[in-house]
């Protein structure tokens, strides 16, 4: 028995820092008082000399990973282009093409009208809403594919996430890459967000600095779409 105490109390010895974490000392002081005395005051000495645990303190991911573009960077709302887009939903066969075009920048409002259309042989759907800046991000009255909602928030921190009604969105990457028709980007903003709280479904979109949106992905329960940047033009 005595022989097994003592294995005991040498395995306590070569795990100290763990014993002096987890465990009391009064406890640890018991079993060796009551083996060999010798033995227990130098294993006493060594906890009183030993130094705290210490843990880094812990890393600020979102300052480590915050993105240095602005966000008006990723949709350039004062200036005037026309993005091409292909279209694709599980409502129709083949693809359509979809074009969304930003107008005059109102400095007074912060905001630009946009104008989207959307063709497919026939005369094409049309539709006109509003972007605008202001200190929390960019804001859109509507979207290709989500309706209203907010674009980019500010600042586009790494993992900075934000609800919108039972849509949860967060920044998933700031230097991410991607490939459309209109050619391939890097250093490039992905945002996910979880449909009904993941219970409805996902989408993920990605914008690039000095260009904008270049594709949106939306796989919902009742319904799959996707945009692609084909092309644009700077007025």
């Amino acid at each position: 028995m005595k022989k097994l105490v003592k294995t005991f109390i040498y395995i306590s010895l070569i795990t100290a820092p763990l014993t002096c974490a987890f465990a009391q000392t009064g406890a640890i002081e018991k079993i060796l008082n009551n083996t060999d005395a010798v033995l227990a005051a130098g294993f006493l000495t060594a906890m009183q000399n030993m130094q705290p645990p210490t843990a880094p303190a812990p890393e600020n991911i979102a300052l480590e990973k915050a993105s240095h573009t602005p966000a008006e960077e990723y949709l350039p709302i004062r200036r005037k282009v026309v993005y091409t887009y292909e279209y694709t939903s599980s409502d129709f066969q083949g693809s359509k093409v979809l074009t969304v075009e930003y107008l005059e920048y109102s400095e007074k409002d912060n905001s630009v009208k946009v104008t989207m259309a959307t063709f497919n042989h026939n005369k094409p759907k049309l539709d006109t809403f509003v972007l605008s800046s202001t200190p929390a991000g960019i804001h859109a009255l509507n979207s290709p594919l989500a309706g209203s909602r907010l674009e980019i928030p500010s600042p586009a921190a790494y993992n900075a996430a934000w609800d919108e009604g039972t849509d949860r969105s967060r920044i998933a990457g700031v230097n991410s890459k991607i490939s459309v028709p209109a050619g391939s980007f890097t250093n490039c903003l992905k945002i996910s967000t979880r449909l009904g709280g993941g219970d409805a479904g996902t989408a993920e979109r990605y914008y690039a600095p000095g260009v904008g949106l270049l594709f949106e992905q939306i796989l919902a329960e009742d319904k799959q779409e996707t945009i692609k940047l084909i092309s644009y033009q700077f007025k």
